[in-house]
């Protein structure tokens, strides 16, 4: 079995910085589990690392379709696995989707279905918690309800896909073990500081011309009805284009939802097996690097 290393946690915790400090440490590359960088030219508005900033190391994931296009967990799984298994070292898995940490180590059965169903569901997961679409499985499927693994969110949206969509369920519960050994390592700050820094980096994605990425995205390719033009600070500034509300109004909504959205991850990080939680407080990218790095070698990954 393969293996790579996680790093997760909040928006605005550090994780790119820290993936890169890593690497370095490892020689080895890193791959993006970020569902809103994988759209191309969607910069200002999702913190996505710079040239610079990658000092050098190969990162994978990124601007991998436009905006109008959608991109499923299913097609993330197939790309980045094939990245893991192709890689000569272990390689970083990076970023705040955790779904996606969910469908490399749980990864479904097969990709038909409803995609765009699952998209939706993918989606409410993210916004609402995985017990909402628990309860939704209970009230549609009581059957899968009382025999899948209810903490497992891959199976719970797959069920619930099935549920909606009339498709035949196949007997068993399927598979439960990994595809790969994952070391998950969670970032964490205070709360306090957290919500501080989210409301510091809106403020610089502003000065730094989110409104005028939004509307080279919006004259390129018009509103469309895909997941890059509902995102947090996208569909925010795209309501100030739209003239329903000031900038200063767009610029606290895209605040408050991006503190709503952290608890959410802070929610689902909870429930996947984290090999360990970092404080991060007071600590540069290179010493949380270390103390990771330290922690691998320990279970005897060099």
């Amino acid at each position: 079995m393969k293996t790579f290393v996680g790093i997760t946690g909040t928006t605005c915790v550090g994780k790119s910085d820290v993936a890169v400090q890593l690497a370095k440490l490892m020689q080895t590359e890193i791959i993006s589990a970020d569902s809103m960088q994988i759209y191309k030219g969607m910069d200002i508005g999702t913190a996505k690392i710079s040239q610079a900033e990658m000092q050098g190391i190969t990162h994978y994931m990124l601007d991998v379709v436009r905006p109008n296009e959608e991109f499923s967990s299913f097609q993330y799984q197939l790309q980045a696995s094939k990245i893991i298994d192709e890689a000569t070292t272990t390689p970083i898995v990076v970023g705040g989707t955790g779904f996606y940490f969910d469908s490399l180590l749980y990864p479904p059965e097969f990709g038909g279905g409803n995609l765009q169903l699952r998209k939706r569901l993918q989606e409410l997961l993210e916004q609402d918690g995985l017990q909402k679409l628990q309860e939704m499985l209970r009230q549609k499927d009581e059957y899968a309800y009382n025999t899948i693994d209810l903490n497992n969110p891959v199976r719970v949206v797959r069920a619930l896909e099935i549920a909606e969509s009339g498709e035949q369920r196949k007997n068993g519960k399927g598979k439960t073990d990994p595809k790969y050994n994952c070391l998950l390592f969670v970032l964490q700050r205070n709360r306090e500081q957290l919500y501080r820094m989210i409301d510091d980096r809106v403020d610089k994605m502003i000065q730094q011309g989110l409104v005028d990425e939004v509307s080279r995205i919006v004259n390129e390719y018009g509103i469309c009805d895909t997941s890059a033009f509902s995102a947090i600070g996208y569909k925010e500034i795209i309501e100030f284009l739209q003239e329903k509300c000031t900038l200063a109004q767009a610029t606290e909504k895209i605040k408050l939802n991006t503190r709503h959205y952290a608890k959410r991850q802070i929610t689902y990080f909870k429930r996947m097996n984290v090999q360990r939680f970092v404080d991060v407080e007071g600590l540069s990218a290179t010493e949380i690097a270390k103390i990771i790095f330290d922690e691998c070698a320990q279970m005897g990954l060099e």
